[in-house]
């Protein structure tokens, strides 16, 4: 009697352990992540995460010229932001949040962004660089208690999902690069139960190898942000490690296939994702929307 008592409580506790799986898989929620344009026209950067209960995190926004669309698609979504990841100050990617910012400030729960050094930037800033959107980025901040800097290896728990920043700026990116802003990208690994994306921003080739032999175990993933747009960016054996099934690339039909001659490099690493079994997504879709399991 003893004996079968024990195999009721068993068979008892292994039924509820089976109905609380079910019932977590029907009541989690859903989360999607959606890739837009830029309505400038021109390369940049803007996506959003959002569930099925109301969660809405936005990464990046685009170009100034971009600001009502990002509007538009925030009010569409509920007028509130729980966070808001700046990947890095480029004027491509933190535009839009500097036009919106006296507007939006007080929807906005926290911004998290990289701690790109002042005094490195400007001291490095090149062709490409505009310090005045940093400049206009830093002037907000020092009279708002929202800003989070993330700093590589940070893990974070946002609106249910895993984050976890695979790189950021520090002084490795100084000492061996020009391109401070770019490269001192955030990296972040998003996950929910099942599946993961990666987000490059701009981060070039010369990181993929510290990236690699730091985080080898998270680069592989279901999705990705292309880094630098898909221009340049990371090398291919970052690519290859990640073997995603979607690539997205933050990029135009003019940089998606440009003319021959120029130096853009997105062909060759279409090409390459396309050879990975990678679905492309970019601008000319866009918004693109996937589901992140």
């Amino acid at each position: 009697m003893r004996g079968y008592k024990k195999w009721l409580i068993a068979v008892a506790a292994l039924a509820m352990m089976i109905v609380l799986v079910v019932l977590r898989s029907i009541w989690a929620p859903h989360y999607y992540i959606t890739q837009y344009a830029d309505d400038t026209g021109i390369q940049a950067m803007f996506y959003t995460i959002e569930s099925d209960r109301g969660d809405l995190i936005v990464i990046d926004g685009g170009n100034a010229g971009n600001a009502d669309y990002v509007r538009s698609v925030i009010e569409e979504k509920g007028g509130h932001v729980d966070a808001w990841f700046l990947t890095h100050p480029h004027p491509d990617h933190i535009g839009a949040f500097n036009i919106l910012w006296d507007e939006i400030q007080d929807k906005i729960d926290v911004i998290y962004a990289s701690d790109i050094d002042y005094a490195a930037y400007y001291s490095k800033a090149q062709e490409w660089d505009d310090i005045a959107s940093y400049d206009t980025f830093l002037n907000y901040m020092s009279e708002s208690d929202k800003l989070v800097y993330l700093h590589t290896g940070d893990k974070l728990k946002v609106c249910g999902l895993r984050f976890k920043i695979l790189h950021s700026y520090e002084g490795f990116v100084d000492e061996t690069s020009n391109d401070i802003c770019n490269n001192g990208s955030l990296m972040m690994r998003v996950t929910n139960q099942k599946e993961s994306m990666l987000f490059c921003a701009d981060i070039g080739v010369g990181m993929s190898e510290k990236i690699i032999s730091q985080f080898p175990e998270d680069i592989k993933c279901d999705y990705i942000q292309m880094g630098h747009h898909g221009n340049g960016g990371l090398s291919e054996a970052f690519y290859r490690l990640a073997a995603p099934r979607v690539a997205f690339f933050d990029a135009p039909e003019w940089l998606m296939n440009p003319e021959e001659g120029n130096s853009y490099t997105t062909l060759a690493n279409r090409q390459l994702m396309e050879s990975l079994g990678a679905e492309i997504y970019y601008y000319a879709t866009a918004p693109n929307r996937i589901e992140l399991n």
